[in-house]
């Protein structure tokens, strides 16, 4: 969609602006808006995003506010003069949302900002925070010790135990580092190990690993106005990741799971929380208890799953920040959503090992509503990633392309 004809339609209807566009997250924000004929503008510091080519939506990079927040912000200050209605914002990843929301004072001129401001935020880009609030909420955690330097190991060891995993307080800089969320540790020589290669991160957190596989990992989903009542509530699975254990889904299932709705809501309403997020637990095999896994003060990769089954966050959140009344219906269990490329690459290594046997796995994908990337009414997209997939495959040994697993 050229430009001219994005504005032409944003006159009139408040358009939405979804940034950053690399995979699923974003770019399936804009099909399920798309599907309801809201105008959209797809942002992305990364020329080479995959959200920049769909059909559905105008596209255009914008700064990294990773690089220079305040060049973002201005961007976003000069954009919003030159729309004909004001427009409703959707950043799908951390580096995005913090700079909106600390600077909402500025951009609410021109924009919808349907999610906390920065003094609720602040305590879940602070994943101390995040826990010792979900502590007060009397929501179930795993066993956790802070760790502020080494001195704190010893106690760590003491209360966790092994194996366990470390996970830091400010992620951002640690994904960028590490490529991961988290570091196993085994034995005690290997955390002093790796605590002298992530002693500069901050505060980290030493975590107990909770038992079970990718199938016991569950996510609330849901949209809380500003008072926080829930407008949308969707609950599922992960049935596989990429790769396994502390990797990013490839398959999950929507399975409607009351008490996990329960105690995330109520986390989330300990917060004052107001937005779309992602409340992830895992069921503890020994106990079957939902321990809190993290919050994503955003879109997750999945949440288009929760559309196929009748819950548009995405669309609760548009129609509550330009004021159209909207309540979700109850949502349908067993759609299944998928990044099918990414799983059949996997279901072909664990084939070539003798782990994986064809006929289960074929019958996996019944009930597939949703592909986090191909789409018949959005096809570019899909095709581009595969193309550039298939050369990483040649060329790199499989590594992912540029934006998956984000």
């Amino acid at each position: 969609m050229r430009f001219d004809t994005f504005l032409q339609r944003a006159g009139q209807r408040h358009p939405a602006l979804v940034f950053q566009v690399s995979w699923a997250n974003g770019l399936d924000i804009i099909r399920d808006l798309s599907s309801e004929g809201v105008p959209l503008l797809a942002l992305d510091a990364n020329e080479r995003a995959l959200g920049l080519r769909s059909r559905l939506a105008a596209g255009m990079v914008c700064p990294d506010p990773r690089q220079d927040e305040e060049a973002f912000v201005s961007f976003l200050e000069d954009l919003g003069r030159r729309l004909p209605r004001k427009g409703v914002l959707f950043p799908t990843h951390d580096q995005y949302i913090w700079p909106v929301s600390k600077h909402a004072e500025r951009l609410e001129p021109y924009y919808f900002i349907p999610f906390s401001r920065w003094e609720t935020m602040e305590r879940l880009h602070d994943k101390r925070a995040q826990m010792e609030v979900a502590w007060r909420a009397g929501v179930d955690t795993p066993k956790t010790v802070f760790v502020d330097s080494a001195a704190d190991l010893e106690r760590g060891v003491k209360e966790v135990g092994f194996p366990c995993i470390f996970k830091p307080v400010e992620s951002l800089a640690f994904k960028t580092r590490f490529r991961r969320h988290v570091l196993e540790i085994g034995s005690a020589e290997e955390l002093r190990e790796t605590y002298a290669k992530v002693d500069d991160c901050g505060t980290l957190m030493l975590q107990d690993i909770v038992p079970g596989g990718d199938e016991e990992l569950y996510t609330l989903g849901s949209y809380l106005d500003a008072q926080s009542r829930p407008l949308a509530v969707f609950t599922g699975h992960k049935l596989r990741q990429h790769p396994p254990r502390f990797g990013h889904v490839s398959m999950a299932v929507s399975r409607w799971v009351p008490e996990l709705a329960e105690a995330g809501l109520r986390l989330l309403g300990e917060l004052g929380y107001h937005g779309v997020s992602q409340v992830e637990f895992k069921r503890d095999t020994r106990d079957g208890k939902y321990r809190l896994m993290e919050v994503n003060a955003r879109h997750w990769m999945w949440h288009s799953l929760g559309t196929a089954c009748g819950v548009n966050l995405s669309l609760a959140a548009y129609r509550d920040a330009i004021g159209e009344p909207y309540l979700s219906a109850r949502q349908c269990d067993g759609l299944k959503w998928v990044v099918s490329f990414t799983d059949a690459r996997d279901a072909f290594g664990r084939w070539r090992r003798g782990d994986e046997k064809l006929w289960p796995w074929l019958k996996s994908y019944r009930g597939v509503k949703v592909d986090g990337l191909y789409s018949l009414r959005d096809p570019f997209p899909g095709a581009l990633m595969t193309a550039r997939q298939l050369k990483n495959i040649v060329t790199r040994g499989g590594k992912p392309a540029e934006g998956e697993a984000v």
